[in-house]
């Protein structure tokens, strides 16, 4: 394991010859599915569920590693602003200097959508660059909290809502990396729980995500299924992107349309079987509009609609479970291997050829939770 660069939190690298580590963390990843799959079947006390999501929250916010270097790029987009799709040839100054470490002059454009850039402003600006890290990952704890308590009010069954606030992969990639996919998810399930009184207002929320990542727009378009009339929810969801594309030209402007072809087009995974894959999602998210029936594989393909895949992408799939339960289930307990498995550092040949399809085949059948004993 290196450790590699400048700032306060080191991004962990692995070189080739570290397999023993690697088939380590690919076990503990397997073992965290298998262990919350013990937990939905069991029922955990709330006490319980309690003290290890403090726990976990403790441990990711004070770990001093990550993964990828996401954070900094976060701290950067805060402090240029919408200016961050058009980044100036100028070096960060002082402490900031390491964005520059990771990500080079200039950084590259930001990809994110216009109210990503005011949030990151608001949690920039100290001058500690330290502060602004931690302050990135307690938004990500604070939205993993949000979306605990969104499910509980949507009457998530209890064993469930266990699977969301001990679920290792949540904090590893959205706390300790500090991912903000949870903010725009937490919007999308706010839509879904008013869309059955409101398409409208439900079809602007998922517009309103989709300017935190573009994404959105499409992803979110499952939970629109709460709307009974056909016609009303083919409407919903065209407003909604509608919506997202208009404000996303105003409010980001070319440059933030040049960031994302950008993004598209120095993706190196971009082959005929990826855009297969990406009209396979397209397809499924049509399906899911036009009926409740949810598959419970198509949660790992639909992180296909991004240019290259990532462990916090199949977070993705959230909004399309969130209507079928043992599609939920299904997602979140395989979610710490998925992770493991997609995380690009720890990638090998075997990983690609042996690992990936053996869990997908194992992981088609997922055991249906017993009931309690009396």
């Amino acid at each position: 394991m290196a450790r590699g660069g400048a700032g306060p939190f080191a991004v962990v690298t692995w070189s080739a010859g570290e397999t023993p580590a690697v088939c380590g963390l690919l076990l503990c990843g397997a073992i965290e599915s298998y262990a919350l799959l013990a937990l939905y079947r069991r029922e955990a006390r709330g006490v319980a569920v309690a003290a290890g999501a403090i726990a976990l929250a403790a441990l990711s916010l004070a770990t001093p590693l990550l993964f990828n270097a996401d954070l900094y790029a976060y701290v950067g987009n805060g402090i240029l602003g919408l200016s961050a799709y058009t980044p100036p040839h100028l070096p960060f100054a002082g402490e900031l200097h390491a964005i520059n470490v990771w990500w080079g002059v200039p950084v590259p454009p930001a990809t994110y959508g216009p109210l990503w850039l005011v949030t990151a402003r608001l949690l920039t600006g100290s001058g500690a660059i330290l502060v602004d890290l931690l302050g990135f990952r307690l938004l990500g704890l604070t939205m993993l909290a949000s979306i605990v308590a969104l499910l509980h009010v949507s009457n998530v069954p209890r064993p469930l809502l266990a699977l969301v606030a001990l679920n290792p992969a949540l904090y590893w990639q959205f706390v300790l990396d500090g991912h903000n996919d949870l903010i725009p998810t937490a919007i999308v399930l706010v839509a879904a729980a008013v869309a059955a009184s409101g398409p409208g207002l439900s079809a602007l929320l998922i517009a309103v995500a989709a300017l935190f990542k573009a994404p959105f727009a499409l992803l979110g378009l499952p939970v629109l299924i709460a709307v009974r009339s056909p016609s009303r929810r083919w409407i919903a969801a065209g407003v909604a992107v509608a919506v997202a594309a208009s404000a996303s030209a105003i409010a980001g402007g070319p440059g933030y349309a040049a960031a994302l072809l950008r993004q598209v087009g120095g993706s190196g995974t971009l082959t005929a079987f990826h855009a297969l894959a990406a009209a396979a999602a397209v397809a499924l998210i049509a399906g899911a509009l036009a009926g409740p029936k949810r598959l419970r594989t198509a949660a790992w393909l639909l992180p296909a609609v991004a240019p290259y895949a990532a462990p916090w992408y199949a977070l993705w799939s959230l909004p399309y479970a969130s209507s079928a339960r043992r599609a939920l289930v299904y997602l979140l307990v395989a979610l710490p291997l998925v992770a493991v498995l997609l995380e690009p550092s720890l990638a090998r040949w075997w990983t690609v050829t042996v690992c990936v399809p053996l869990a997908a085949i194992l992981s088609i059948r997922l055991p249906r939770r017993k009931p309690p004993p009396a």
